[in-house]
């Protein structure tokens, strides 16, 4: 597996399974996975940890090769901000932001995201059990 090292897109890609749900949290999202599909056959698996980890991975539809992501996350005031791993002292990865979705395994919606050629794209999301 290659490191997955846009730091925007792994941002935008981790907040996206978050974005307005009643009752929304994070304790659906330990010991499952977070998957999202695109329209072209991406896929993106994002595993939240307690301690304020992520680790995730993307495959491109028609692809063999993932990209690997990790970073940390924390809640601001009912929204859900990630930082990616990487960057320099001068150009420190993002934290990006979106309020929480999801509260239980089976939930699923949809949210737009950046897509592989940075255009937008629907991306369908599930709180799925398991890693």
């Amino acid at each position: 597996m290659k490191t997955f090292t846009l730091f925007a897109s792994v941002a935008a890609l981790a907040v996206a399974f978050a974005a307005p749900a009643f009752a929304a949290n994070m304790e659906a999202r330990f010991g499952n996975t977070m998957l999202g599909t695109r329209p072209d056959g991406t896929t993106i698996k994002m595993y939240y940890n307690k301690d304020h980890s992520f680790t995730g991975e993307l495959k491109a539809g028609g692809s063999d090769t993932v990209y690997e992501a990790k970073g940390t996350w924390r809640l601001v005031g009912g929204k859900l901000c990630v930082t990616p791993e990487g960057g320099t002292a001068d150009h420190p990865a993002p934290e990006n932001c979106a309020a929480l979705k999801g509260s239980k395994v089976g939930d699923t919606w949809q949210t737009e995201v950046p897509g592989t050629d940075g255009k937008p794209v629907v991306q369908t999301i599930e709180i799925v059990k398991g890693r």
